[in-house]
């Protein structure tokens, strides 16, 4: 998760309710899965360097970490990149020095992050950002030809099938024609892409997309579950519907990986 400089003020009210659903169910699924979808793209040959790009508390960052990989966190909220050091701390040596964290607007990066990394990662920010095209293209520009793209976006068909897995039949209606909604900690206007939108901005940018999958389409309904004894059922039930057609098209969050060109 990023706070865009041009939307700080809009986000930082919400970094303690983020904080407050990690390692709930929802949290849980949707950091497997991502982790899961992107790992089975990369290659054992070698250490990569990777950006990213919106880190918050450094879920993914350590993940890929802990495979090998050089990773830069970036994110503009000093209290996500404090609980990221803070995770890291529990680590072992050798993930901690594979690791750093900067303070960073993604739609801003200097010349140094140019052409930098291997892999570009962008989970769960597109969303916040104010347009999906400009999001991409900085991505593009941070990952060198023959690099991976790995962006997790909101997926606008989710807006009404939430709405209605919970009940709510106005807003259900409504999220039909919708293309923003009010998120989960309280954030207003929150864009909404179809996966076909995201493929081809990626496609614009130069990359060619290897796969896309569905995120969370069981349980992204769900409030302030922890996971029980069931999660690995559960989680392999996500994995699947996020794989096949037509559950993925349904999902509450669309992860697409592109390879530039």
């Amino acid at each position: 998760m990023v706070t865009p400089s041009s939307s700080s003020d809009r986000f930082e009210p919400a970094v303690e309710a983020w904080l407050s659903g990690l390692g709930l169910v929802r949290d849980a699924v949707r950091q497997e899965l991502v982790h899961r979808q992107l790992a089975a793209y990369l290659s054992d040959q070698g250490s990569f360097q990777i950006l990213d790009a919106g880190c918050g508390q450094g879920t993914q960052a350590i993940a890929l970490a802990r495979l090998g990989h050089n990773v830069v966190g970036l994110d503009l909220s000093d209290t996500l990149l404090n609980a990221a050091w803070e995770a890291v701390a529990a680590e072992p040596s050798a993930v901690q020095e594979r690791m750093s964290f900067v303070i960073g607007d993604l739609l801003t990066l200097g010349e140094e992050h140019a052409r930098r990394y291997d892999i570009a990662c962008c989970h769960g920010v597109a969303m916040y950002l104010p347009s999906l095209t400009d999001c991409v293209n900085a991505l593009a520009g941070t990952v060198r030809p023959g690099g991976l793209i790995s962006l997790l976006t909101r997926n606008r068909a989710s807006i009404a099938m939430r709405a209605g897995m919970r009940r709510r039949w106005t807003e259900a209606l409504d999220g039909f024609d919708a293309r923003t909604y009010e998120n989960r900690v309280g954030i207003e206007a929150v864009r909404a892409d179809e996966p076909g939108e995201v493929q081809d901005a990626l496609r614009a940018a130069g990359a060619d997309v290897v796969a896309w999958f569905g995120v969370r389409l069981f349980t992204d309904h769900w409030e302030r579950e922890h996971p029980g004894d069931d999660f690995a059922e559960l989680l392999a039930a996500e994995e699947e519907a996020g794989r096949r057609d037509p559950y993925r098209s349904l999902a509450a969050l669309t992860h697409t990986i592109a390879r530039l060109r």
